[in-house]
């Protein structure tokens, strides 16, 4: 009896310390439940941030739960942002620290239906375009490169007024409401899609960011968060069913209107802008991505300066 009690309280001590070692990490993705986040659904759902001693608590996402704000409230530990929003937060005081890019490249494209005969820049000028208010940086970096002058329009979260004519280009990415067109029964060859990658306006979009606070006060729970998100990404890649079954778990949960075969898709468009040669791209934040979201901001009145230097707005946490 005293062999089991003992036993027993050994184990008991053990789950203690295992708990005291646990830390709870919120962690804020930046748009609706959707497969841009698969990587982070997956690795939840197979144990790994617990296995790495983190509680992971993915919040509430969606329009209603911005993610610069709920950082700059300390409400999160962590969140997803693209560089041009880490960057205005810096501008307004938000001490943001970069520890992981996941998207190096921009997914943004400037889209209209191949009878418009929109192809290069020059085509819009006097168009009318829509954008999204929140994200207008780069169109109008494009805009301004060219010296085209648009009429330009809020977009809303469809691309219905492409569809209907109300605009003749439309803002989107490649791995959303560019697939969205496709499933809505427009071919490749009725669409023409203008890259703001090729055009010198591409930013860096997707990144893991935390308060300089947080990453000085818990530097092995951040690391432990970029490295497993990491491998939950490569994960998705490689088993694309596992990864699309844990984002309709997050979709249904949150009544998004979407189905498996749109989740399926955005996906194997993100594939391209994690991958290269097979393997990841990131976690480094190249520093002339760094430049050139700072003169692009700045020459736009965006940014009065530039916030921090790269090497304290970017810690790479893996090496």
């Amino acid at each position: 009896m005293r062999r089991v009690l003992a036993l027993a309280a050994v184990l008991l001590l053990c789950a203690s310390t295992a708990m005291a070692d646990t830390q709870t990490l919120r962690f804020q993705p930046h748009w609706v439940p959707q497969a841009q986040f698969a990587g982070f659904y997956l690795a939840k759902e197979m144990g790994w941030y617990q296995d790495a001693g983190l509680e992971l608590e993915i919040l509430p996402h969606g329009a209603e739960h911005p993610a610069p704000a709920t950082l700059a409230r300390q409400e999160a530990d962590v969140a997803l942002l693209y560089l041009t929003q880490a960057l205005e937060l810096r501008e307004q005081g938000v001490d943001v620290v970069n520890v992981a890019q996941l998207i190096q490249d921009s997914s943004l494209v400037l889209v209209s239906l191949a009878e418009s005969g929109i192809l290069v820049p020059e085509d819009l000028d006097g168009q009318r375009v829509s954008r999204w208010a929140s994200f207008s940086l780069q169109p109008e970096a494009l805009f301004r490169t060219y010296g085209v002058q648009p009429e330009t329009v809020d977009q809303g979260a469809t691309m219905a007024a492409l569809r209907t004519g109300a605009v003749t280009a439309a803002t989107a990415t490649r791995y959303n409401e560019l697939v969205e067109l496709y499933l809505s029964g427009l071919d490749p060859d009725e669409i023409e899609v203008m890259p703001l990658e090729d055009h010198g306006v591409g930013l860096a979009e997707d990144g893991i960011y935390v308060l300089e606070s947080t990453l000085r006060e818990r530097p092995d729970a951040i690391r432990a968060f970029v490295e497993v998100s990491l491998r939950g990404w490569e994960h998705a890649f490689a088993h694309p069913d596992a990864a699309v079954d844990a984002v309709m778990d997050r979709v249904i949960r949150a009544g998004e209107p979407s189905n498996r075969a749109h989740q399926r898709l955005m996906l194997e468009a993100l594939r391209p802008l994690y991958l290269e040669d097979g393997a990841l791209r990131g976690p480094r934040l190249d520093r002339q991505d760094y430049q050139l979201a700072v003169s692009l901001m700045r020459n736009l009145g965006h940014l009065e300066w530039e916030p921090v230097p790269y090497e304290q707005f970017h810690q790479d946490l893996t090496q």
